[in-house]
């Protein structure tokens, strides 16, 4: 347990972390690796499954595969060819590498072998199986060894310039060129071919002849939409961590990456639950803040007087069991009436999962909503800790008093007596 919470611990790091492309290009606020790898997990599951491929597979390649930025940070193709004046380095930014075959190799196997030793120095502290089913999938996207492999590499490059298109003006699109021009060497599959035409034609106002039937076309004009709109947990701050006045808190999605890395970690002891099913159930369980924005327990009772709200929030809160029928009846509402409006262009039978995964979460009805709940919670005290190291004056109190309440699971209350050793002993 030990182990599992320190390797937990390392892998905040992401959620800190720029998008070093983004960053090159002046973008404010850009979203983090952390950030990146989860709408990139989601975009593979949507588009995997119309090749029948493993969805599973897919998801544990997409959080595996930046993994090795922690101790690395996130490397762009530019690296070591930038020219250190401002100028020239914008203008560099606005073509592709051409480099020598020969070159090329060179550069790719230093990378490789570089994220390699950085990554086996992160999962070392890991169980033998956990430390080799992760770097297999680390593996499976560097070598491409499957078709999800190969599959997610590609989504994975248009993610990336998917971000830069939603983060630059029109005006400099310009820089966006060598994402496309990378796109014409390493895009293979006749899906993705189409995808990009899409979206040349949705950020271009571009009229792209894309030779596939209409309701496919639709269909992936809708998922393209769906991508974008979730785009905005990248942006959003967990409510909490604000009320709590933490600036530049963890966002959304930032929270979905820790709480799928836990996951992975502690359901393989749950032989009983269906793996993949709490894997989507995590990438599902906050999609509706995107149209509510993130809440919390708090909203519906906290004092307009900053004071009162300061001494509220210090609290676990204490409800009648109506009032909180009550709170769950309107949040759960507000909710499923987002989750509708998100999911309302997709595939009738996708949609149909996201609802389905999300309501079993809310109403916990199922062995894997129960153990995610529980996790959901440690999650967010793991954050809490975190930011309770870092600044004077926080304090973790209503969040352990929640958990202790909350949690029954064997490994849930493991892992909370090694939180304390960890972070008071």
């Amino acid at each position: 347990m030990r182990e599992n919470l320190e390797f937990l611990i390392e892998i905040q790091t992401l959620k800190e972390i720029p998008r070093t492309g983004l960053v090159l290009l002046g973008v404010k606020d850009p979203p983090s690796v952390a950030d990146h790898i989860v709408r990139g997990a989601i975009t593979s599951w949507l588009l995997g499954i119309k090749h029948n491929l493993n969805v599973e597979y897919l998801i544990k390649t997409a959080f595996s595969h930046d993994l090795g930025e922690v101790y690395g940070g996130d490397r762009t193709p530019f690296w070591g060819l930038l020219p250190e004046d401002e100028k020239a380095r914008k203008e560099f930014l606005k073509k592709w590498i051409r480099l020598p075959l020969r070159e090329k190799k060179k550069r790719d196997e230093k990378e490789f072998k570089e994220e390699k030793r950085l990554l086996l120095k992160l999962l070392k502290p890991l169980s033998l199986n956990l430390r080799d089913e992760i770097f297999y999938f680390w593996l499976n996207y560097k070598k491409k060894l499957t078709k999800e492999g190969l599959f997610f590499f590609q989504v994975d490059k248009m993610e990336g310039m998917i971000e830069a298109l939603e983060s630059l003006n029109k005006k400099d699109y310009a820089f966006v060129a060598p994402w496309w021009e990378e796109a014409d060497e390493i895009i293979v599959d006749d899906l993705l071919k189409n995808f990009y035409k899409i979206i040349q034609n949705k950020f271009y106002n571009s009229r792209l002849e894309i030779k596939i039937n209409k309701t496919l076309k639709k269909e992936l004009e809708n998922i393209l939409e769906f991508i974008l709109e979730i785009g905005r947990l990248k942006r959003m701050g967990r409510l909490y961590w604000k009320l709590r006045g933490i600036e530049n808190s963890e966002t959304v999605t930032g929270h979905i990456f820790t709480l799928f890395l836990m996951t992975w970690l502690f359901a393989k002891e749950k032989i009983k639950l269906n793996q993949e099913k709490l894997f989507k159930m995590v990438l599902c369980h906050e999609l509706s803040a995107v149209y509510t924005g993130d809440t919390t327990p708090y909203d519906r009772i906290l004092s307009r007087n900053i004071n009162e709200k300061e001494k509220i929030l210090k609290k676990m809160i204490r409800l009648s069991k109506k009032e909180k029928e009550w709170i769950f009846l309107e949040d759960y509402k507000e909710e499923k009436k987002s989750l509708e409006r998100l999911t309302r262009k997709l595939d009738p039978q996708i949609k149909k999962e996201i609802l389905n995964l999300w309501e079993d979460y809310r109403v916990k009805s199922s062995p894997e909503a129960k153990f995610l709940s529980q996790l959901n919670i440690l999650a967010v005290l793991l954050q809490g800790l975190l930011y309770e190291k870092k600044y004077k004056g926080f304090s973790t109190h209503p969040i352990w008093e929640w958990a202790f309440e909350s949690c029954d699971d064997n490994i849930c209350l493991s892992l909370m007596e090694e939180m304390k050793k960890k972070f008071y002993d």
